[in-house]
């Protein structure tokens, strides 16, 4: 498939493509496309959703966050021929020009400078779904969020940070303003990086330009008549639709905007955004 096989999301919703696309949904946390660090690919053999991965560091890469820029030159790769590699060669491929972007910097970096993304693809030659990363998937009725170890202990610190301030007699509206938990685990989020494709009990996969782990590529096989739905974690439940998502991400958005009780996650709602993360939703009929 080269650039002509890839086909809008109007194309596709009238029957353009082989694949029949039932709705999808990108939205960025800030509600500003250009700064979105989510994408949605939907082409006529294949689906992708990549979750660029919230920089930690300061560097700008040409003017865009690190995980902004991943984002764009993964799915730039993704719109050339590429529906006939497996998922190995895939994200080998995928890893491969991340590296390519790193060194051509010119510069030294620092970990939490690279640009870095998870991703989740449907290709329909193979009929089969394969993650790498934090993305999730729903089969019909069967849900894989595919967290990882190290980003639940985040997510748990954070909120033991907030409840102890609570405890105290902290106001919530003022940590709201200042979110001492996302403070108190700036450390370990930056100690995460040394567990990056690595086999062991807080190991996570990633695409940073440092090589996969290929036995932790995720592989689901589908069937023809088979309900699929790809989705970044901006999305706190997974259900069955759309709607359904939205509906459970309002009431996280309107009883716990902290994100630390009824969803704990690695961050909260930051003033002026209208979610905690990008999202980016696509469901379809194999």
């Amino acid at each position: 498939m080269g650039k002509k096989g890839i086909k809008n999301a109007q194309d596709l919703l009238e029957g353009g493509g082989f694949l029949h696309i039932l709705e999808h949904c990108l939205v960025g946390k800030e509600n500003n496309p250009h700064t979105c660090e989510d994408g949605l690919i939907m082409g006529e053999h294949f689906i992708t959703v990549i979750d660029g991965v919230t920089s930690k560091g300061k560097r700008l890469w040409d003017g865009k966050t690190s995980g902004c820029f991943a984002k764009e030159i993964i799915s730039k790769y993704l719109q050339q021929d590429v529906a006939e590699q497996n998922a190995v060669e895939l994200f080998k491929n995928l890893d491969r020009i991340l590296y390519q972007n790193i060194r051509d910097c010119g510069e030294p970096l620092s970990w939490e400078e690279y640009p870095r993304a998870a991703i989740i693809v449907y290709n329909d030659l193979y009929k089969e779904v394969w993650s790498y990363g934090d993305c999730q998937c729903r089969i019909n009725e069967r849900v894989y969020t595919h967290s990882s170890k190290v980003d639940e202990l985040n997510a748990l610190l954070r909120a033991f940070y907030l409840e102890y301030e609570i405890s105290q007699g902290a106001d919530r509206k003022k940590l709201e303003q200042n979110d001492i938990g996302r403070a108190g685990i700036e450390k370990t989020l930056r100690m995460q990086f040394a567990f990056e494709n690595r086999k062991g009990n807080f190991g996570y996969p990633v695409l940073n330009g440092m090589g996969i782990e290929e036995s932790m590529i995720k592989t689901y096989s589908v069937a023809k008549g088979d309900v699929v739905v790809l989705a970044s974690d901006g999305y706190p439940v997974l259900r069955e639709s759309l709607s359904a998502c939205e509906t459970e991400l309002e009431h996280i958005k309107k009883n716990d905007p902290m994100c630390f009780r009824l969803y704990r996650s690695t961050k909260g709602i930051r003033q002026g955004n209208i979610s905690f993360d990008d999202r980016a939703f696509c469901r379809f009929i194999i």
